[in-house]
């Protein structure tokens, strides 16, 4: 391939993505807001109540649509926070990031077989403190725990005008305390949480 040619495809490379840029301008995708206000407060074994975000919480998440609600199922209390990254992308991220900007460590993660897919199982230790937590994508369809493959979906969507499905979802529960939770028992008590 000679130089003129290869110069001919970069440019056609540009002139597309400058165009597709423009285009997507046009596209506004459907966010998930929908499927976030389907997810009930109440349930059979589940009461909840909104709580606050943080400032700092606030101006990370500025664009995006956050949920957060203090959870109890049964004896278990957790934080429920899902994020909805359709106005702002750089909201949804590797949740260990998220955790080390609290002061965590993440000893270990491991994957955590849930009704409807998979999702992430971390433990944490903070100056001789443990915690754990657990979080999952979800596409409304199934859960996956990766974060490359929350990019993925969503870059796809984006590419597709929307096309290719719905708009993936951070899900992540943090206990209240230092109290480990039973987290098959915590899910079982709550399945409206699948749906979303």
């Amino acid at each position: 391939m000679n130089a003129s040619t290869k110069a001919r495809l970069i440019w056609g490379a540009m002139i597309a993505a400058v165009a597709l840029g423009l285009l997507w301008q046009f596209f506004p995708l459907a966010d998930a807001a929908a499927r976030l206000a389907d997810l009930p407060e109440r349930g059979i074994m589940m009461q909840s109540r909104e709580i606050p975000v943080t400032e700092a919480e606030a101006s990370i998440f500025a664009g995006a649509t956050v949920v957060k609600r203090l959870v109890k199922v049964r004896n278990q209390a957790v934080v429920l926070t899902v994020i909805d990254g359709t106005r702002n992308r750089h909201a949804v991220h590797d949740p260990a990031f998220c955790f080390r900007g609290a002061g965590w460590e993440v000893e270990a993660e491991a994957p955590f077989a849930v009704e409807w897919g998979e999702a992430r199982r971390v433990a944490l230790s903070r100056r001789g403190e443990a915690a754990e937590a657990l979080y999952w994508f979800s596409d409304g369809e199934r859960a996956f725990g990766s974060p490359l493959g929350y990019w993925w979906r969503t870059t796809l969507r984006r590419v597709s005008l929307g096309v290719s499905g719905q708009e993936p979802i951070l899900i992540v529960l943090t206990p209240i305390d230092d109290r480990s939770v039973d987290w098959d028992a915590l899910l079982a008590g709550w399945p409206e949480l699948g749906a979303i």
